[in-house]
Parts: C-alpha cells; structure tokens; sequence
C-alpha cells in the first residue's frame, strides 16, 4: 500500500505543477491579447509606444529564449542572443532620450518674447 501511495502522490504533485503551469500560460495569454490590442496600443503616447515595443519585442525574444533552453540548445551561441543585446541597446537609448526630455529647461515663449520687446531699443521712447 505504501508504494501506490508514493506514486498517487507523485503524480497528484505532478497534476498540481501542471495546474499551476496552465494558470500561468493562461495569464500570460492574457496579458499577451491585452498588450496587442489596437485601441489600447493608440492610445499610448509616442514615448509609451515606443517602450511598449520594445518591451514586447524582449518579451518574445526572451520566451523564444526559454525555448531553446529546452530543446537542449545553448541560446548563448545562437542568434537571439545577438538580438537580445541589440533590444537591450534600444531601451537603453530610448530610456536616455527620454531622461533628457525631463532633464531638458523648456522655454517659456511669452516671457522670452517679453524679455526681448523690453530689451529691445526702441527710438520713440527715447524721444520723450
């Protein structure tokens, strides 16, 4: 009787490591139908866009990653490596782009006009 209760309970761990697995396949499923959706993708700013993007792209270069991991196959030495280094690249850029935006003084238009119609020299006024 212990031996089957040994392999019962083997296999209950296994049924409950594939419930589990398939709740998270289930939410990324999800999330991936969410993340692709068209009205919410226009919704998004040019910024937001572009991170949305590129971190779809890591997403699916990181799965595609997994993958090959399982197959037996060292992805160090396949080409997704590569293009993972070049995504990663991208969100660096994108994040320094960004980081300047907020860095950057903006100007304020009204008074920089102001500052140069006072500035200006103007021959009437001296007249008086």
């Amino acid at each position: 009787m212990d031996a089957n209760f040994g392999e019962w309970s083997h296999d209950i761990d296994v049924i409950e490591k594939l419930k589990q697995f398939h709740d998270a396949a289930t939410k990324i499923q999800d999330k991936i139908k969410h993340a692709t959706d068209p009205t919410v993708y226009e919704k998004l700013s040019n910024t937001e866009k572009i991170e949305c993007s590129l971190l779809m792209s890591y997403c699916l270069n990181s799965v595609f990653w997994m993958y090959l991991r399982t197959e037996g196959i060292d992805p160090s030495k396949h080409r997704i490596k590569q293009e993972n280094d070049r995504v990663k690249k991208s969100m660096e850029r994108a994040k320094q782009i960004n980081d300047k935006k907020t860095i950057m003084p903006h100007i304020n238009k009204d008074a920089a006009q102001r500052f140069v119609r006072h500035g200006l020299w103007e021959l009437k006024n001296k007249k008086k």
